[in-house]
């Protein structure tokens, strides 16, 4: 159960627990079971692959909310999503000379002061 696992980071073990499911081909296993059994499974089966879409890791493949609404209304087709998680990347913008120098200058300025 997800709610075992509870905490400061639980909707990131919400994401993980629904796209193991996926993996395992067992999506509709995640539905609420108060629900019964009462819902159409291919409407479910459409919000929860488009769910995982939204939350992506890699933000460049999330979708805008046109794409978002037509696969909604069945106007295109489910999204390809990795049956595993991917992990999530950040990519850390380097730092231009000039902002270097200009702390460099700063932290000597500060010390002349000293």
């Amino acid at each position: 159960k997800v709610t075992d696992k509870a905490g400061e980071n639980s909707d990131l073990w919400l994401v993980q627990w629904v796209w193991d499911l996926l993996g395992m081909g067992e999506l509709l296993s995640g539905v609420d079971q108060m629900l019964s059994q009462n819902f159409d499974k291919l409407e479910v089966e459409c919000l929860m692959m488009v769910g995982l879409w939204c939350v992506h890791p890699d933000q460049s493949m999330r979708p805008s909310i046109l794409q978002v609404i037509q696969v909604l209304k069945f106007e295109s087709s489910l999204p390809s999503l990795p049956m595993k998680m991917p992990v999530p990347m950040y990519l850390v913008e380097p730092v231009s000379p000039e902002v270097i120098s200009t702390a460099t200058m700063t932290n000597s300025s500060l010390d002349q002061v000293r």
